[in-house]
């Protein structure tokens, strides 16, 4: 017997951008004063998109960002967790980003789904590029930054991996809580979309 949540798809939408809200402010707090977003928010994060997602009210495929919501069910929104992950993760095996945080976009994406999952994560990738490279100027470490780079990019090469070259925690030349970067790009692509424009990657 399957439970559906009694609701309609635009309040279903706004239940969904509300939860999404929360647990982006919770990570954000978390990463702030603990530098990093802890595995309970990420399992309580993803368990709740595959609720709302399973048991909402389904309209189409458009998902929570469409102009018309709509449930996508359970099977999508794992889907789009898994998506999320394997977009993400090369980015943490070269050491460049913390497990956490590819964790964290793998839960999104169960609320996303498989199809906008890849328009919020280039969204979250560009601010996260963006404020690294605003920080980096601001404190002057450009010329560190740079060789980091240059460091993460031979150890791939000669290893497949940079792990056993480059270690974020003591080599960083900033630390930015990559949270913000998620806050501001799901903002961003939840405007984008809200304002009438397609999802980035149509497939």
């Amino acid at each position: 017997m399957s439970y559906t949540l009694n609701l309609t798809p635009a309040a279903w939408q706004l239940w969904c951008f509300a939860s999404v809200a929360l647990s982006l402010v919770m990570a954000l707090e978390a990463d702030l004063l603990e530098q990093r977003i802890p595995n309970l928010l990420v399992v309580l994060t993803l368990l709740a998109g595959l609720v709302f997602h399973g048991a909402g009210p389904a309209n189409g495929r458009d998902g929570m960002f469409g102009y018309f919501p709509g449930a996508l069910g359970a099977g999508q929104a794992l889907l789009g967790a898994l998506l999320g992950l394997a977009l993400f993760l090369p980015i943490y095996l070269a050491s460049a980003m913390g497990a956490g945080d590819v964790k964290f976009m793998a839960a999104l994406g169960a609320f996303a789904g498989p199809v906008e999952v890849l328009g919020v994560a280039l969204c979250v990738a560009a601010c996260g590029g963006m404020l690294a490279f605003a920080i980096t100027l601001m404190r002057g470490k450009t010329t560190h930054a740079w060789a980091n780079m240059v460091l993460i990019f031979n150890g791939a090469l000669r290893t497949g991996s940079a792990a056993g070259h480059f270690d974020p925690g003591s080599q960083s030349a900033l630390r930015m809580p990559y949270a913000l970067a998620f806050a501001l790009g799901v903002s961003a692509y939840g405007y984008w979309r809200q304002s009438g424009h397609p999802a980035l990657v149509i497939f």
